[in-house]
């Protein structure tokens, strides 16, 4: 609790401010308008990251994948993991796990009657897939399905425009099995995706890995994709993964890995965040300096009457230190309001973009961004406004402390 002198002191600074409201007013609203947009580009942004992140590690290989330790590198379908059982157990043993599927890919060649191209085949499990990615709720057209004989199949929206597909068309579906012969399949266009993964939506064509393994002559996957229920435990859990498999055929990556770009963009958001700081920091630093050494040039012999009749020079440093604390601090109250209830909102509905969305959709974003809202946006900025106003001070203060009383009165207020 605040002593009585002290609260003294705090009404004298009050006082002064309402003498000079106009002025205090002017730091305040530059203070809050500064943290308003430091906070909206912190959420927004950071928001824009989880996003892509989601949306990479759902539809894509997980948060920890588990494959043989060569197809990373030749993406064949030889390089498979034979024996499922075993990894099965343990990971069904790790905590840590919210869920995890079994996938077979292979590359291989779609056409139509007039186009042709490369397309990444992948063998899933419908109903898995559903639980592990919620995949049925990103199919834009047709229905979540391979049909009663398991002949349909799932493709990339950007895919079924470039092929000139729509549902019910069939495509046909070419690729080498484990022997390196050539075998072909018709399949029917059930659904058409929209998951903001490159990799599915240009490129993507999901069947029945049933199907897909009959073909291929593979009993077992080439991934494994685990979702955990904290993202940050992926390095530990790789670690304890790759202790209890213990096979030197195994490899097992984590999403930082798979996808160092996303790795980077966490890294460069930490950055922005440290800048982003410094900014606010600046920008208070130097409003409050120049606030701060006007109101003691113009009130040194205010100043030098008090210290005249007795008030320690520390009181009065304290003085100039409290009216500059009430006016930062009545911006950050009001940035950080508005801020805080700006990020609420866009967190609860998202800023909609949907004109864009093909743009954003080559970046793995969402049509509609939803901010994050943490508690560490307003402690930093808080840090940031408190030492900046400290820092602004000094220099007045030091200003006033060369000059002794008897002068200070002898000064003809301007």
């Amino acid at each position: 609790m605040f002593s009585h002198t002290e609260m003294l002191y705090f009404k004298m600074a009050l006082l002064h401010i309402v003498r000079r409201k106009g002025r205090a007013a002017l730091i305040s609203i530059m203070i809050a308008i500064s943290l308003i947009g430091l906070l909206l580009m912190e959420g927004m942004y950071e928001g824009m990251m989880v996003q892509i992140t989601q949306n990479s590690i759902k539809t894509g290989s997980g948060t920890v994948s588990i494959q043989h330790k060569e197809f990373r590198s030749d993406n064949n379908i030889k390089y498979h993991i034979a024996k499922l059982q075993k990894i099965t157990e343990v990971l069904d043993a790790q905590e840590g796990i919210r869920s995890y599927v079994t996938r077979l890919s292979q590359r291989g060649l779609i056409a139509t009657a007039g186009y042709s191209q490369g397309v990444n085949i992948t063998g899933i499990d419908l109903e898995s897939e559903a639980s592990h990615a919620q995949l049925e709720n990103f199919i834009i057209k047709g229905e979540y399905r391979f049909g009663k004989r398991q002949r349909g199949a799932l493709i990339g929206y950007r895919l079924a425009r470039k092929l000139k597909v729509d549902i019910g068309k069939k495509v046909i579906v070419t690729m080498q099995d484990t022997h390196n012969e050539v075998v072909s399949v018709a399949l029917k266009v059930e659904g058409i995706l929209k998951t903001n993964n490159m990799a599915i939506d240009s490129n993507g064509l999901l069947m029945d890995i049933g199907r897909l393994r009959t073909l291929s002559g593979v009993e077992g996957a080439t991934e494994i994709a685990v979702l955990l229920k904290n993202q940050d435990d992926d390095g530990m859990v790789k670690r304890s993964l790759t202790s209890k498999l213990d096979d030197t055929n195994i490899a097992v990556y984590t999403y930082k890995e798979l996808y160092p770009s996303l790795h980077e963009g966490e890294v460069m958001m930490q950055t922005y965040s440290r800048i982003s700081s410094a900014f606010i920091f600046i920008v208070a630093t130097l409003g409050i300096f120049g606030v701060v050494l006007v109101s003691v040039l113009e009130r040194v012999r205010e100043f030098g009457i008090m210290m005249a009749i007795g008030t320690q020079f520390r009181d009065i440093a304290r003085l100039i230190i409290y009216e500059s604390l009430v006016i930062t601090m009545s911006g950050y109250i009001v940035g950080a309001l508005i801020g805080g209830a700006l990020l609420w909102y866009f967190k609860q509905y998202g800023l909609d973009l949907s004109g864009l969305s093909d743009a954003f959709a080559i970046f793995g974003m969402d049509s509609s961004i939803h901010a994050l809202l943490k508690i560490e946006y307003f402690t930093s900025a808080f840090l940031s406004v408190l030492v900046a106003t400290l820092a602004a001070t000094i220099i007045p203060i030091r200003t006033l402390k060369k000059r002794n009383p008897i002068q200070s009165i002898s000064e003809t207020v301007t």
